[in-house]
This record gives structure tokens, C-alpha cells and sequence, in this order.
């Protein structure tokens, strides 16, 4: 039996990070409910204990930000606090440090006004955490790293970027962060707020790639594959740049994660799920 005192709504469990949160809760014991972001169920939220909504769409599923409105909504009329996933994608591009969260110089593009009014939506509820992650990958959906394992395989000599550099963050780190910040919000009522969380150490498009390569050919054979270098070569599709973690960490106490070992996890849990 759990010995939580919160229970977790998981609103995008089919979704990379929900599928992790989901793995991560039921391995501590802890209480949780998934939903499909699409299914726009009507929910009787339990009375005791302590319930939260977490909201974790997929940059690589447009559509689920068209339904947070609806579950942000019931979390309102039952005064429930909201923890969102939301992206660094707000943010242009830049190269000499990682966005800090009180800094307002946003992107003009279509994803950052969508991301914005969905992160303004949600501060409408007083108990909210935001939670802007990196470059998030999972090779459970057409993340960057699912799509360089296709280019790898289709050809041999593949030139990627290595100029503007990016912050892979694995999934299943994301939901282990979401988790302890679930903990230590039920705990106390001054948490509440936006926070950045990003793997340890930017790389190139080109530098992830040998990353990945290194990994998956462990598993397949990848020896003729050359990768090669070209300015505005390869890059991720949806750009997001990097943060800066240190409220994250020094507010929750949450150690930095290396993204390699994430990678390394992650391409094993792919190779052995296609066995």
C-alpha cells in the first residue's frame, strides 16, 4: 500500500514523459491515475490526500496544447495545484549562457506564443509549478534523437551542425525531477512558481550525433556510417535552447543529470523494447 500523501493525475500519460511518470510512480509505490490529454474526461478528484494535476504534452504532438485549456479548467473548479511541462522553446536561441526564468526576452514564433499562453493560463491557478525543460528526447516519438537514428541508418555520411549548441535532456530525468518536486510541494506551500531544467553539458547537433552513434552501434551494425560536419548542417527540427537550472536545484535540491548517461539508458530501453 503507498504511503504517499499526494495522488497524481497524469494528463499526457501516452505521451514520453507521462509514460516515465507513470514507470517512476508505480516503482515507489506511489499513487496515480493516467489520462490522455485527447480523452477530455470529466474526473471526481479524491478527497483525501493530496491531488495534483500534471500536465505533460509533447512538442512532437502540436495538438495537445489545444486541450490543456479543458484540464487546466477542471483543476480550477477543483482546486487542485498544476504542475506543467512546458519548454525552453519560449526562448530564442542563444550562445553565451542559459535562459534564466525572470528573463522576458521571448521568441517570435508561433510555438512560444503557445507555450507562453498556456504558462500564463496556468499561473491564473496560485498553486502552480512550471517546469521548462531543454532539448527533450525520448526515441519514443520524432524527437531529435529518434530522427538522427533514421538518418544514421538511410545514409552513410550524414553532415550535421556543429555550431549552435543545445541541452539533450532524456525523458525519463524529466519525470524523476517532476517527481521530486511533487514530493516537496506537498510538503510546503511555498514552491510554487517557473523553474528550468536541462541535461548537463550543451553539445552540437554534430557531438550529440557521435554521442548516439557511439551508443546505438552497440546494439546494430553502424561501422560504415561517417558523420561529417557542415555549418547549418543537421539540427534539431523544433530548436530549444538551454537554461539555467540553478533555482531548480537549489530550491528542490535536485542534483544535476548527465545527459550521456541518460542517452545510454534510453538507447538500451529502445534496442530491448524492438527485441
Amino acid at each position: 500500500m503507498s504511503i504517499s500523501r499526494f495522488y497524481t493525475y497524469i494528463i499526457g500519460a501516452n505521451r514520453p514523459v507521462g509514460h516515465f511518470l507513470s514507470r517512476a510512480l508505480a516503482a515507489q509505490d506511489l499513487m496515480y491515475k493516467g489520462f490522455g490529454l485527447e480523452s477530455r474526461e470529466r474526473m471526481t478528484v479524491l478527497a483525501a490526500g493530496k491531488p495534483f494535476f500534471v500536465l505533460v504534452p509533447s512538442l512532437f504532438h502540436p495538438d495537445d496544447y489545444a486541450h490543456l485549456p479543458f484540464w487546466l479548467e477542471q483543476a480550477a473548479e477543483e482546486d487542485v495545484p498544476v504542475v506543467l511541462l512546458s519548454s525552453l522553446a519560449v526562448f530564442p536561441p542563444r550562445a553565451d549562457k542559459g535562459w534564466a526564468e525572470q528573463e522576458e526576452t521571448f521568441a517570435h514564433t508561433a510555438l512560444a506564443e503557445d507555450l507562453l499562453a498556456i504558462e500564463a493560463l496556468t499561473r491564473q491557478n496560485r498553486r502552480h509549478l512550471i517546469l521548462r525543460i531543454g532539448q527533450g528526447f525520448s526515441l519514443m516519438t520524432q524527437d531529435f534523437a529518434n530522427q538522427l537514428l533514421t538518418l544514421i541508418r538511410e545514409q552513410a555520411q550524414p553532415a550535421l551542425d556543429m555550431q549552435r549548441k543545445f541541452s539533450p535532456t532524456p525523458a525519463d530525468d524529466v519525470a524523476d525531477v517532476i517527481i521530486a518536486m511533487l514530493k516537496q510541494a506537498s510538503c510546503t506551500d511555498d514552491l510554487w512558481g517557473t523553474y528550468h531544467f536541462c541535461g548537463v553539458e550543451p553539445v552540437s547537433s554534430y557531438a550529440f550525433a557521435e554521442a548516439l552513434l557511439a551508443e546505438a552501434g552497440q546494439y546494430e551494425d553502424l561501422g560504415a556510417v561517417k558523420l561529417t560536419s557542415q555549418e547549418g548542417g543537421v539540427m534539431p527540427a523544433i530548436w530549444v535552447p538551454s537554461g539555467d537550472d540553478t533555482r531548480l536545484f537549489y530550491t528542490f535540491g535536485i542534483k544535476p543529470k548527465a545527459w550521456r548517461k541518460g542517452l545510454s539508458r534510453l538507447v538500451r530501453r529502445y534496442y530491448r523494447a524492438d527485441a
